[in-house]
């Protein structure tokens, strides 16, 4: 099983909103835009995502990606990436508390708090 290293905001937060930005790799160097979603720069935070060179299937990536774009006004392209980590394997994720989650359940955690406001701009 594949382990990502992410930064994301407190996990309890997102455990229901916190960004996953990550990439598959064994350091922990921070993933693309995790610096920018921290801080709550979520429009650099998007474009540094986007212009990465992380696969767009990876499940931090989409996640992290998500979480700017529902919080710059965004839900249903939020939705689409959240929805899209449930489409691809289920890994584990290793984010900024050292804290173990799978990715299937971070994003269903995403989508939930999408859905009840948590991730609202």
């Amino acid at each position: 099983m594949k382990a990502l290293i992410l930064a994301v905001l407190p996990v309890a937060a997102l455990l229901v909103s916190a960004p996953a930005v990550a990439q598959f790799a064994q350091v922990n160097d921070p993933a693309p835009g995790a610096s920018l979603l921290l801080s709550t720069d979520y429009a650099n935070a998007e474009r540094e995502i986007r212009a990465s060179n992380v696969s767009e299937y990876d499940p931090a990536r989409s996640i992290n990606l998500g979480i700017a774009l529902a919080k710059q006004g965004h839900p249903d392209n939020a939705a689409k990436q959240f929805n899209s980590v449930l489409n691809e394997e289920d890994v584990e994720m290793v984010v900024a508390n050292g804290q173990t989650v799978m990715s299937h359940d971070l994003a269903k955690r995403a989508l939930a708090s999408l859905q009840n406001g948590v991730l609202s701009h």
